[in-house]
């Protein structure tokens, strides 16, 4: 019998997921939340749309919450979760103690996934384990399963380093292409740079990013003459700073 997934919050998330998650031939049943969303999703993807959470939640295998996380606590308390569920959060900054005590008897994971995932690009991370989860996420890109769920929150920040990436790859696509270059090749070789960088990283595990600059960076090379003005303005301090201010509560 086809494995039913019940989606619960199809906003922007759900919307860029659903090329993906459609790979799996998995019935889907949405609802209304983002109802310009959901009724794309269902000319799309022939995702069932249902006005009723709790029908969702009654019919589904698997149910992903996706909405923003001031609400999903509240949501989860008033449905009625089944046992041998699996309840999918993908709701950013909230913790198993959150929400998990509202699911019972359900199980919980929680999932980070991105936008690229339309492509089969997102870094998903997964807490904990779950080889069905595992099973619907592969399609948006690599799992990246955790063994603490202390360890879930600064790595989910690194969703927010996806965003803050693109902004660089726009601030020298601009710069190149203020010298001239046509600003769609200026935009596709500085994003194809970015992708090139991290290529090497994924591919070469054996040898640290210190060494892996340090073949690039050697004595008056240009790559070396760039790095010293990126560290005399400490430029990467900022970026740490950041990812640190995202994990402190408002």
């Amino acid at each position: 019998m086809k494995k039913t997934i019940g989606i619960i919050g199809a906003g922007h998330l759900i919307k860029h997921m659903m090329p993906a998650l459609a790979k799996t031939g998995y019935h889907f049943i949405s609802s209304e939340r983002g109802n310009a969303t959901s009724k794309w999703l269902a000319s799309h993807y022939d995702v069932e749309v249902s006005s009723s959470n709790q029908a969702i939640v009654d019919q589904a295998d698997m149910v992903i919450i996706a909405v923003r996380p001031y609400d999903a606590v509240s949501l989860c308390e008033g449905l009625h979760f089944k046992d041998r569920q699996i309840v999918l959060s993908l709701c950013a900054g909230l913790q198993s103690a959150d929400i998990g005590p509202h699911v019972q008897p359900a199980r919980l994971v929680m999932a980070m996934p991105v936008v690229a995932a339309q492509f089969g690009e997102s870094p998903t991370l997964l807490y904990p384990e779950d080889a069905s989860c595992r099973t619907l996420l592969v399609h948006c890109g690599p799992v990246l399963a955790l063994a603490r769920e202390e360890d879930f929150a600064p790595a989910a920040t690194i969703a927010c380093y996806y965003g803050w990436v693109q902004e660089l790859v726009g601030e020298m696509a601009d710069w190149v292409s203020a010298h001239g270059v046509e600003p769609e090749t200026a935009r596709r070789l500085c994003a194809q740079m970015t992708r090139a960088g991290a290529t090497t990283v994924v591919q070469r595990p054996e040898v640290t990013v210190r060494e892996l600059v340090d073949e690039l960076a050697t004595p008056r090379s240009f790559t070396l003459k760039g790095l010293e003005v990126l560290r005399r303005a400490d430029a990467f301090t900022p970026w740490k700073e950041a990812a640190e201010a995202l994990l402190k509560p408002d």
